[in-house]
């Protein structure tokens, strides 16, 4: 095997696309279950940006016929950003190791398979990332928007220049001049608990930039494995019937039925339990890129490598959509 035609390197990518979508495919992920994932037409370009309008307000009862209508300007409301991150990983093999391997194509399809395995830990892990580092002071990148031409003026932090997720002590402004949290110290997993981070979210929070009553949505619980998840299941699937979760009266389960869906992910590790909205169209995955593969010679050593690229952001415009218990806060 003096060097590979090209119809051998386009046969081999191709079976690596396959080795690696196989192999992404061998676990379920959580990440779409709690982003609404956005691709195609609808995510191009090196990041995303998009200003909040507000609209003009309240609408005005007429206490006569023939009043006039009252005309305003609307408002500016937040400015959303998103960067679309790039990763990336590449292999290197020599003339020899090329021309010397036997079975090349299961060589390259066994390496492609790691790729697929550790592009769905990565996404994972990214995703995940957005809630362990939630509660942090300073932010995190993944919060970070700043792409060509466009600076995200919050930074690491939310659109509000705040941590995703934060204490009563450190309160959060609205537009409408309301102050508002979304996180509790609570660290086990109890009723009383539960039940205070629900009506946070549900009763407290239910309000828009104009501090208006609106409905929020809580039907989701999300924990990590272990101790946690137990404790959740204990409160939300309990029967009314059989009582109140871990108690001694026969009280009915008031809880049961509220939460749809628990997710339990693995990639959580600071300790948070969570309450929201799963998929909520304000909390978004923005796949601008799904893996690319290549393979090439290397013309310098006679060589060929292969790489492979993929591309996506987390895109938020509504701290509204979770609450969390627990965790770490910087």
């Amino acid at each position: 095997m003096a060097g590979l035609r090209g119809d051998q390197v386009a046969l081999y990518t191709k079976d690596m696309y396959k080795a690696t979508r196989e192999a992404y495919e061998e676990e379920t992920s959580i990440y779409p279950q709690v982003y609404k994932v956005k691709s195609g037409d609808d995510v191009t370009g090196a990041g995303h940006k998009e200003t909040q309008i507000l609209g003009a307000g309240d609408l005005a009862r007429h206490t006569s016929e023939g009043q006039d209508v009252i005309f305003k300007s609307p408002i500016q409301g937040w400015e959303f950003f998103v960067k679309y991150w790039t990763f990336s990983d590449g292999i290197s093999l020599s003339k020899e190791a090329v021309e010397d391997t036997v079975k090349l194509g299961n060589l390259l399809k066994e390496l492609a398979s790691t790729w697929g395995r550790s592009t769905r830990v990565q996404k994972e892990t990214f995703g995940a990332r957005v809630f362990n580092n939630g509660g942090n002071l300073l932010g995190d990148f993944t919060l970070n928007g700043s792409h060509t031409n466009q600076t995200d003026s919050s930074g690491d932090l939310l659109y509000d220049s705040e941590p995703l997720f934060n204490l009563t002590g450190n309160t959060r402004l609205t537009k409408g001049g309301g102050a508002y949290y979304n996180a509790i110290a609570a660290t086990t997993i109890t009723p009383a608990n539960f039940e205070t981070l629900y009506n946070l979210l549900t009763a407290t929070n239910n309000r828009d930039e104009r501090d208006r009553v609106i409905r929020s949505s809580v039907d989701t619980a999300m924990t990590q494995p272990g101790v946690d998840a137990f404790a959740m299941r204990r409160i939300v699937e309990t029967k009314p019937e059989q009582g109140e979760p871990g108690g001694q009266l026969n009280d009915s389960n008031v809880y049961y039925g509220i939460i749809k869906k628990h997710i339990i992910w693995d990639y959580l590790t600071d300790g948070g339990w969570y309450l929201g909205k799963c998929q909520h169209p304000d909390f978004q995955w923005h796949e601008r890129q799904m893996p690319e593969i290549r393979m090439f010679r290397d013309e310098n050593n006679l060589g060929y490598k292969a790489s492979i690229n993929c591309r996506w952001g987390v895109f938020i415009k509504n701290w509204r959509c979770w609450g969390r218990a627990n965790g770490t806060y910087a």
